[in-house]
């Protein structure tokens, strides 16, 4: 059994362990809480204690050694008074360490029978529980790896998908600005893309602008981008739902823009962020914000990446102002592909 696996093991031994026994102690010697409990543990103590031959309402023995009277009113003789074995002297404590004893060995047969591949990755994830834990929900979360980064994006975003299956009537809006769009024609980002579709037919709303120059923006690899993203939110052959906006900002037009300075002014008051705006792709929900940079120089995967959930930080910024016609352009996903158009005021 691997390191990652020991800790686990013992780790969830030890919670079972520690609430059985304030279970135990509480539910005993505590005649404030229910009086239901007390008589579980009450009455399963003295069954334990029937089965091992030991009455669990002894009579006091006698100093000296004194045999105690006969019973009045003629019963039997009374049987003379012996020392009593340590085990029963000491029955709670026997009783106790016998439960904790099948406490650890039970889980852990059980533990060790199952495939050592779904240890692997149960641990792996209790384990990123427990750095989650660490770090605190104020606390930013860096992640230094371009797969882990696109992992926990896609997680996110199917944690969304599936809170708006159990309330119709949330509002779960995502505004992502998007500085490098590359990546978006490899491989690795179809499940993401997938899980972005998902969002959307759930109820959800994804509003992402691509930075693309008018050179790019009738680039071949540009115009399969263009349609990959029109698929997100495709109700037909020929029409799209409300769900998804894409959107195309000028890069040289918009960083001279007094909103988009904003932006950037309050962005470097944010952790993790040496670089300037344009190095990041940013991605905001209503209590969440998500930035990544440092991507591969082939694209192909995704950067470093920093979470925050502190509502302080997170509202520091604000990406909606830049989604307005003033300033960028909305493309149309009804026009006949591929040919793709952009919609000024």
């Amino acid at each position: 059994m691997k390191g990652n696996e020991s800790i686990t093991v013992f780790l969830i031994v030890g919670v079972v362990i520690l609430c059985l026994a304030y279970v135990i102690i509480v539910a005993l010697k505590n005649p404030n809480r229910k009086l239901e409990a007390r008589l579980i543990w009450k009455g399963f103590i003295e069954f334990v204690l029937k089965i091992t031959g030991h009455d669990p309402n002894p009579q006091p023995a006698l100093p000296g050694g004194v045999e105690p009277s006969p019973p009045v009113g003629g019963g039997g003789l009374a049987m003379p008074s012996r020392i009593r074995p340590w085990f029963f002297r000491r029955w709670r404590a026997v009783v106790l360490a016998s439960l904790v004893l099948l406490l650890i060995v039970l889980p852990a047969t059980w533990w060790l029978n199952q495939p050592a591949p779904w240890r692997m990755l149960l641990s792996y994830e209790f384990n990123e529980m427990l750095s989650l834990l660490r770090h605190g929900a104020r606390d930013p979360l860096v992640i230094t790896r371009g797969q882990a980064s696109l992992d926990r994006v896609t997680r996110m975003v199917e944690m969304r998908t599936d809170s708006l299956a159990h309330d119709h009537y949330k509002n779960e809006e995502i505004w992502i600005i998007d500085h490098y769009w590359q990546y978006w024609n490899t491989t690795n980002l179809r499940e993401y893309l997938r899980v972005n579709k998902t969002f959307v037919a759930g109820g959800g709303k994804i509003h992402r602008m691509f930075f693309l120059t008018d050179k790019e923006l009738h680039e071949p690899e540009v115009q399969t981008l263009l349609q990959a993203q029109c698929q997100i939110g495709r109700l037909g052959a020929d029409q799209t739902g409300s769900g998804f906006e894409l959107w195309r900002a000028n890069p040289e037009r918009m960083k001279m823009r007094e909103e988009y300075d904003a932006i950037s002014q309050a962005f470097r008051e944010l952790p993790n962020t040496a670089k300037t705006f344009d190095n990041f792709d940013v991605m905001q929900f209503g209590d969440t914000l998500y930035y990544s940079s440092d991507f591969s120089t082939d694209y192909r995967v995704m950067g470093s990446s920093t979470w925050i959930f502190d509502p302080n930080l997170v509202n520091k910024i604000d990406l909606r102002p830049l989604f307005k016609k003033s300033i960028a352009q909305r493309i149309s996903c009804d026009r006949p592909l591929p040919i793709m158009s952009a919609q000024a005021d």
